[in-house]
């Protein structure tokens, strides 16, 4: 097994989910570190199932996949910028001084989804691998992105507070970001 590899698609893997875990934080603070713990928890879940997935499924669709895979990545995405963005305005146009920053499980598990549909392709690469270990590498990819995510949500709840007011902003510009990189990369 190649470890540089792994431990490097791990982190390129983890980042997606990191960057948003981090966002999260900077909408909730750190009153709401259990359902941040929860979400970097099932961020790397998802993205050690998704190349499990993908490693299942192997050659016969693959070719199919991986041409939908970046359209589909981007449509969820940019549908969570949609919905970061709007959610911006409503507090921009809400009179409470106070806004609770609320994050609920199921669009954490939304996030979870688009954060990692992309992983499915990682699956494919490591097809030359026997079961055993093309899990632990998939395995590695979940722990590592569930450490960094929630070290970045850690960092994004302490920069909660001078960001909260434009935390809707920043969400949605991350999300077409990551959407738009995931894009770009499958047209390029």
């Amino acid at each position: 097994m190649d470890w540089p590899l792994i431990i490097i698609t791990s982190f390129n893997m983890a980042i997606d989910a990191s960057v948003t875990n981090a966002c999260n934080a900077v909408r909730t603070g750190l009153r709401k570190w259990g359902l941040l713990l929860l979400a970097a928890f099932l961020f790397g879940l998802f993205q050690a199932v998704m190349p499990t997935i993908g490693y299942f499924i192997g050659y016969a669709f693959r070719d199919a996949l991986e041409t939908y895979i970046p359209f589909i990545a981007f449509g969820l995405l940019t549908l969570l910028a949609i919905k970061s963005l709007v959610d911006f305005i409503k507090e921009l146009r809400s009179s409470e001084e106070e806004n609770s920053g609320e994050l609920r499980i199921p669009e954490v598990l939304f996030q979870a989804v688009a954060t990692s549909i992309d992983a499915l392709c990682i699956g494919f690469t490591f097809l030359s691998y026997s079961i055993p270990e093309a899990l632990i590498v998939f395995a590695c990819i979940g722990g590592i992105t569930f450490a960094v995510s929630f070290g970045c949500a850690l960092l994004g709840s302490i920069l909660s507070r001078p960001l909260k007011r434009y935390a809707g902003l920043i969400s949605a510009i991350v999300f077409f970001g990551i959407g738009l990189k995931i894009l770009l990369e499958a047209i390029l």
